[in-house]
């Protein structure tokens, strides 16, 4: 079998052979990007309001004047320990960056019945919002 590489067209080798045909047949699946450790908070609630998560006027009050979006007002308000809602709302409302590995994002992904592959594609996507 004959490929390019960088212009050069050459015999393949047989794992080059053997990974092209895989390839072919659907055995490989593409690399997927690494999950980021946070995204921003104008990135997380502007995937959001993308997804139709939460509405464009909410993902906009949330960064302009820290206003909680009704769902997380709601998800925020059923936690049962005043200090654990407490620092929620701290960290919702005053972080600048949101860390995958919050115990919120858990929550929030358990609450909505999003699975964990899930909210990585909700971080890789933000990641890419400029």
């Amino acid at each position: 079998m004959r490929i390019s590489v960088n212009g050069i067209e050459r015999d393949a080798t047989p794992d080059e052979e053997a990974e092209i045909l895989a390839a072919r047949a659907g055995m490989i699946q593409p690399p997927i990007d690494p999950v980021p450790d946070e995204i921003s908070h104008r990135q997380f609630f502007q995937e959001l309001a993308n997804r139709e998560l939460i509405t464009r006027e909410e993902a906009l009050a949330a960064i302009t004047s820290k206003t909680l979006p009704a769902e997380f007002e709601a998800l925020v308000s059923a936690i049962l320990d005043e200090d654990i809602e407490w620092q929620a709302r701290m960290a919702l409302c005053g972080a600048t960056t949101f860390l995958r590995t919050n115990w919120f994002v858990d929550y929030f992904a358990a609450m909505k019945g999003f699975s964990s592959a899930y909210m990585d594609d909700v971080w890789r996507s933000a990641n890419l919002i400029t």
